[in-house]
């Protein structure tokens, strides 16, 4: 078994990818309390399908048993691989002591994760610049170094936003080449290569254009191989949003419906996310006002022609804020005959970027959507509100990806696997 740890895990879509009996997951370290409930709960939901009692897991997403209830039937050996702690100087030697305590901890063949991306991100940045010399999350990247000193993996994998190619940190100086040269200095020391690239996930069977930057490393001792390189023969076309939504219900805004279309579902949807021994959950829309419903309409009728609507060309009556000549692209529709825009953690606030295609549905797109999107299978389930299961799902690696990283690994470094 291939020993690995995910740092900044959030809900998880990085680790889903390595859900392979070659690997074992030694520990998730999350500071949000609502994702560690998420990651407990996928926890759980493995143990169960491998001890074939999932239906101690269906009986959870029905509602017949509580939270508690439905952990108390989990072995503490599965739900305390998570550790919900900030990862900071103060609580790094309760990290490492939770780690070492597990089973095999003794060695580590993998580091995964990313620091939290919204300082780094060119949304925001201008407001961000105010709080920049008191925000800590700029750094956070040093905690990561901690880690791979501490467990001297043989590869790990940093993932963030493109942003962090632009980035300045607070002598104006870009934080990458700090990064890299931060990097340079552990992976000296503990003979790394390290190699960094842009992705689109698109490129690569995720139905979304999300671009991300990805650094590898891994020992000089291994089999040398180009990761990105490699990447490459794992090149997929993704479904269209239509093929991907083709067998969900329909519903207006406010609805929850959370029972599957009696279209059958596509090829991808079929093969990758669709599970039907565990019922439809989290298929819910937020509710939305007359005016905004009436923009909504606007917007996707428009986008059926290729066509972005302005916030400045809406009619008049239905401008509300003042400043209509910023955000102009406030108000996004989804293609329906091509792949989705990025979903970033946004869409928890409100889903005016993220307008269902379908104009008679009139609305922005549900949770289980979002997952979809960004290739959570549809028996992944989220804690514990619709508002922090969006954000959860923005911020996540997409698990088809993670897939595809985890095999080029397995087929280049550990052949013997």
């Amino acid at each position: 078994m291939l020993n690995i740890i995910d740092l900044f895990s959030g809900a998880g879509g990085l680790t889903e990818g390595f859900r392979k009996e070659e690997f074992n997951l030694l520990a998730h370290v999350e500071m949000d309390e609502a994702a560690s409930k998420t990651l407990k709960i996928r926890e759980a939901y493995y143990y169960l399908k491998k001890n074939g009692s999932l239906n101690i897991y269906t009986d959870y997403l029905n509602k017949k048993i509580s939270y508690d209830e439905f952990l108390a039937e989990i072995p503490k050996s599965i739900t305390e691989k998570i550790i919900n702690l900030a990862i900071s100087e103060d609580n790094l030697p309760e990290i490492f002591r939770q780690i070492d305590s597990q089973p095999n901890s003794n060695i580590v063949h993998g580091i995964i994760g990313g620091p939290p991306c919204q300082a780094y991100s060119t949304i925001g940045r201008a407001r961000n610049k105010k709080i920049k010399e008191s925000d800590e999350r700029i750094y956070l990247y040093k905690y990561y170094l901690k880690f791979l000193e501490k467990y001297n993996p043989d590869f790990f994998i940093f993932e963030n936003v493109k942003g962090l190619l632009s980035f300045k940190d607070l002598n104006e100086n870009n934080l990458l080449e700090k990064i890299k040269y931060d990097f340079t200095n552990v992976i000296s020391k503990n003979h790394y290569q390290i190699q960094i690239k842009l992705i689109n996930c698109a490129d690569f069977g995720v139905p979304q254009v999300r671009e991300r930057l990805f650094i590898f490393g891994y020992k000089t001792s291994m089999t040398d191989f180009d990761f990105f390189k490699s990447l490459e023969h794992f090149r997929e076309k993704p479904p269209i949003i239509k093929e991907l939504f083709q067998d969900l219900p329909k519903l207006k805004s406010g609805e929850t419906k959370n029972t599957y279309s009696k279209v059958p579902p596509s090829e991808y949807v079929s093969k990758n996310l669709r599970n039907n021994k565990i019922p439809l959950t989290q298929n819910i829309c937020r509710p939305n006002n007359e005016n905004d419903l009436k923009i909504y309409k606007i917007v996707a009728k428009e986008k059926r022609k290729n066509k972005n609507v302005k916030y400045s060309d809406l009619p008049l009556e239905l401008i509300t804020h003042k400043k209509s000549n910023i955000f102009l692209d406030r108000f996004k529709a989804i293609n329906n005959n091509g792949f989705s825009h990025t979903i970033v953690a946004h869409i928890a606030k409100d889903g005016h970027y993220y307008i269902h295609p379908d104009v008679s549905q009139n609305r922005s797109i549900t949770v289980r959507e979002a997952a979809r999107i960004q290739t959570f299978p549809d028996d992944f389930y989220f804690e514990s509100s619709r508002t922090s299961a969006f954000k959860q799902i923005g911020n996540a690696v997409p698990p088809y990806f993670s897939k595809i990283i985890s095999q080029n690994i397995l087929e280049n470094l550990y052949t013997d696997y």
